[in-house]
């Protein structure tokens, strides 16, 4: 199977884990039985309609909406670090940024910055 396939079949599959659990995610640093690269990382919910983006900055970095799990309005998404970067305003005002694993409308699931606002249930994680 895929790897991006693996993935999203576990992100699916873990909607109903408690959040303080880590998973098996992507772009990291120890090899696997069968090659791949995986980590641990932390999990968080992204409430769709969150702006992906590149950088923790606003001007040319947006890479589309942050989507919903099927049945829900958020995304159980991976967590590896949070930045502070330029102010936004979503539910509330802040310049704090995480850096998640989210499928966006942009037609990529990857690494991308999203607001502190549009995050809940977030386990501990360092500076980026």
């Amino acid at each position: 199977m895929n790897t991006l396939t693996r993935l999203l079949a576990t992100a699916a599959a873990t909607a109903a884990l408690p959040l303080a659990m880590t998973l098996t995610a992507p772009a990291a640093n120890a090899a696997t039985g069968d090659g791949e690269v995986t980590a641990q990382y932390a999990t968080m919910l992204v409430q769709s309609g969150a702006a992906a983006r590149s950088n923790a900055y606003l001007n040319n970095t947006f890479l589309g909406w942050v989507t919903a799990d099927p049945g829900s309005d958020h995304q159980v998404s991976w967590v590896s670090c949070w930045k502070d970067g330029d102010w936004a305003t979503g539910n509330y005002s802040s310049n704090r940024w995480f850096k998640a694993y989210v499928t966006h409308t942009g037609g990529a699931t990857q690494w991308a910055f999203v607001h502190s606002s549009y995050v809940t249930n977030q386990s501990p994680v360092g500076v980026c």
